[in-house]
């Protein structure tokens, strides 16, 4: 049996690739000595900086948005603080008022936005915050 895995082998005819990055990717995969390619640490860390300083921009901007609503809560009316208490506290009352609450509406901008910057960051929910949430619910 083990000859007729070497005559399968012997007989393969050889695949041609197409010329230029398929044939020349083929070539550098064919040995691991050929696989050297630049790391651009350069601008993989200025990447990093502008991904930080998108950071905390929006992290002063959601700062500033809590403390507006501490405000409110603080000093509006019983409606307008029960509703901002609401969405505050209930994600489904928070999307539903984002549609009538230009606040809501920007405050989930935000959200979207630090959700599509941890993801590029590639910022996982730390272990430990994340117990911490699954006991809190």
């Amino acid at each position: 049996m083990n000859s007729q895995h070497v005559d399968q082998e012997a007989s393969r005819v050889p695949k041609e690739f197409l010329d230029g990055y398929v044939d020349f990717a083929e070539f550098i995969a064919s040995d691991g000595q050929l696989s050297i390619f630049r790391q651009f640490s350069s601008l993989a860390a200025r990447n990093l900086l502008y991904l930080e300083a998108e950071f905390q921009l929006l992290q002063f901007e959601i700062q500033a948005m809590d403390d507006a609503d501490q405000v409110l809560l603080n000093n509006a009316g019983k409606e307008r603080r029960t509703k901002t208490e609401e969405a505050i506290r209930a994600w489904e009352c928070f999307k539903q008022q984002m549609e009538t609450n230009s606040r809501q509406a920007k405050k989930l901008e935000m959200t979207m936005n630090l959700r599509r910057l941890m993801k590029e960051y590639g910022m996982p929910i730390p272990t430990k915050l994340f117990r911490s949430l699954c006991t809190f619910l």
